[in-house]
């Protein structure tokens, strides 16, 4: 037997108060005498009368102690714990936000929850039907009464992490109005209760309860250790000493209640640049900064130590405050050319030849526009230039000098022709002269943009995705770089080569709509990362359009968003950060909500979820009442009947 409450000890002080007042009674007897030699007993008696004597047993007091002791029981609300009796439907509802993803001892919470789900319905809830409601954005609805215990799991298995913003007030909502006409049914909350949106004034017709995972009851409280989270909160990353440098800064929080050390490294694209170690007290935040960063298409800030939620450890930043192009120049330069690319900003690394004919690779980051001129394909054989050349867009001018694999050919003083072409817009080339022009077969994805007569003198094409640029002659053996247009040229080309880096997206909420401007040619978009297990996802389209209006991604992390025309080829690449909402991070952010259960027409009754113990055990507070009725009535007929001795 157990008590639902330990207050109405107060009222065990009645009975020596009960005992008090037998002690200090004064008891007479009528007797007939027919003598006065019983005085003497009479006399005795008399000296009998006197308080604090010893109790004599008398059936009156022990029924008044009898019925104390039951009012003193009765106002402790005893109860017998049995197993509960389920409903013959029960409506679970399961919390999938990104703070039941929090590590416990058996997994995650949601994992925790879906278990607890499963064995309630096999153990108490047999033979009943199911419905689950899933907590998200948007309540989603995954089975409606269904019977089997198979059609449950598998509509679990299907519940995915939630990392966007939940909507709990709709979702309850929703369970409210699909269980208002029952009368045999039940709503099951499972749920951390860490709620960003309140609950209250959301009533049920059906009973109510909220089941917690990770919660041990001792005598009626919560007794557990807090789990310990630190986040990044915050995460940029600016140009310092026009585009020079960059700086880091970053803010990180401690959620938890006991101090933890961290370790947060940062990294330049995937190259790690620095690691600090961080110590946060209960609750306490910090910055870091970061000076002297080398420049990278995207930062990212890692942290590592004792932690229970994963998803926020992790921040990418995109450097800001510029929007310039890193091109390796490979060759002996040209300053009408490199004046070019300068106005275009394009910040220009020079990679020297080495002792033995060859050049060496770029080193630090990857740049993003490869400049090859004059220089033949033997120099650049290793394999790290293979790479580059095959993942980066490449821009190669003719050498001057004469090669038997490259034959020349004279240039006549014709005018040109040019193809409509990003490249050649505002272009007319008029005056311009060309010495010598190399010859050689087309490759299958090349075209030629400008030609003289029938010789290419500009080649234009993208191979895998990768926009490639040829110029079939050197600048030595032509006037073109004196010209007004070619500062133009070259801007031109600059764009079309790193337009698939067209900056990025920023950072968003998983889930969220963002309105995106995609590019004049794109006809069809991917959302791509390098995430393990996460496929591909095809772009949104309003009708056969391609919709500027997206959906980010459901996990956080960095995506890519690619760009297609009508051809397949990439027309833009650009990134985003996608992020959990960050209120989910507190995960001991609880909020003490109580659902309401009303009945019919009854008055309200608040559904205590550490309290509500109606629906699993037997209350003994009726047949206690009874018994204390009959107690009374036994009294009242001793009383009646004079029998008090």
């Amino acid at each position: 037997m157990h008590f639902a409450s330990l207050s109405g000890l107060w009222f065990s002080l009645s009975i020596p108060f009960i005992l008090v007042l037998y002690l200090l009674k004064r008891r007479y007897i009528d007797t007939e005498v027919s003598s006065h030699m019983l005085w003497r007993r009479i006399l005795r008696e008399q000296e009998a009368n006197r308080p604090w004597q010893r109790l004599s047993r008398q059936l009156l007091l022990l029924l008044q102690l009898l019925a104390a002791l039951l009012l003193v029981l009765a106002l402790m609300q005893p109860f017998i714990r049995g197993q509960q009796t389920a409903k013959s439907h029960i409506f679970f509802v399961l919390d999938a936000s990104a703070s039941m993803q929090t590590s416990t001892d058996h997994g995650t919470r949601l994992e925790e929850a879906k278990q607890g789900i499963l064995t309630y319905a096999r153990e108490e809830a047999q033979n009943r039907s199911y419905s689950l409601l899933i907590i998200k954005d948007q309540p989603e609805l995954l089975l409606q009464r269904e019977s089997k215990l198979s059609s449950l799991q598998a509509a679990l298995n299907k519940v995915a992490p939630f990392y966007g913003k939940t909507n709990v007030q709709e979702a309850l909502s929703l369970a409210s109005a699909l269980t208002r006409e029952e009368f045999d049914g039940e709503v099951r909350i499972y749920t951390d209760s860490q709620w960003v949106d309140n609950a209250e004034g959301i009533t049920f017709s059906i009973p109510v309860s909220i089941q917690e995972p990770e919660i041990q009851r001792r005598a009626g409280d919560e007794v557990t250790n807090q789990p310990e989270n630190v986040a990044i909160t915050q995460f940029g990353v600016k140009a310092v000493q026009d585009a020079a440098e960059f700086k880091a800064v970053a803010v990180l929080k401690n959620w938890g209640a006991t101090s933890v050390s961290v370790k947060a490294t940062l990294y330049a694209d995937s190259q790690a640049v620095r690691t600090d170690s961080v110590n946060l007290k209960g609750g306490e935040q910090k910055s870091i900064y970061v000076d002297k960063l080398v420049r990278a298409d995207v930062y990212k800030l890692q942290l590592e130590g004792k932690d229970v939620l994963e998803a926020d450890n992790t921040a990418y930043a995109f450097p800001e405050g510029t929007g310039r192009v890193q091109a390796a120049y490979v060759g002996e330069g040209n300053l009408f050319l490199e004046k070019a690319l300068t106005l275009a900003k394009t910040d220009i690394l020079h990679v020297q030849k080495s002792n033995d004919g060859t050049y060496p690779p770029p080193l630090g980051p990857t740049p993003d526009l490869i400049i090859v001129d004059g220089v033949t394909e033997s120099a650049l054989k290793s394999d790290v230039w293979q790479r580059l050349f095959s993942s980066k867009p490449v821009w190669r001018f003719a050498s001057a000098a004469k090669s038997d694999l490259a034959p020349q050919q004279t240039i006549s003083a014709s005018p040109f022709s040019i193809v409509d072409h990003p490249i050649t817009r505002y272009i007319r080339l008029q005056d311009v002269n060309v010495a010598m022009a190399q010859t050689r077969s087309l490759k299958p994805w090349e075209k030629a943009i400008i030609s003289s007569a029938s010789v290419p003198l500009v080649l234009a094409g993208t191979e895998e995705g990768i926009p490639n640029l040829t110029f079939t002659f050197s600048l030595e053996q032509s006037d073109l770089a004196l010209r007004s247009e070619f500062p133009i040229l070259v801007q031109n080309a600059v764009a079309w080569l790193t337009q698939h880096h067209g900056g990025n997206l920023g950072r968003i909420t998983a889930g969220d709509r963002k309105e995106i401007v995609l590019h004049p040619e794109a006809t069809k978009a991917i959302w791509k990362t390098t995430m393990e297990g996460v496929k591909e996802e095809e772009a949104e389209r309003n009708g056969d359009a391609l919709s500027s209006m997206q959906t980010a991604p459901k996990l956080p992390g960095l995506y890519e968003f690619v760009e297609y025309n009508t051809g397949g080829q990439i027309v833009q690449t650009r990134l985003l950060e996608v992020v959990m909402d960050p209120r989910e991070s507190n995960v001991n952010g609880k909020i003490e909500n109580k659902v309401v259960f009303k009945p019919g027409s009854e008055v309200d009754a608040s559904i205590d979820r550490a309290k509500d113990i109606s629906l699993s055990n037997t209350m003994l507070n009726p047949w206690l009442i009874v018994i204390l009725l009959m107690l009374l009535v036994l009294e009242w007929e001793v009383y009646r009947r004079g029998h008090s001795v």
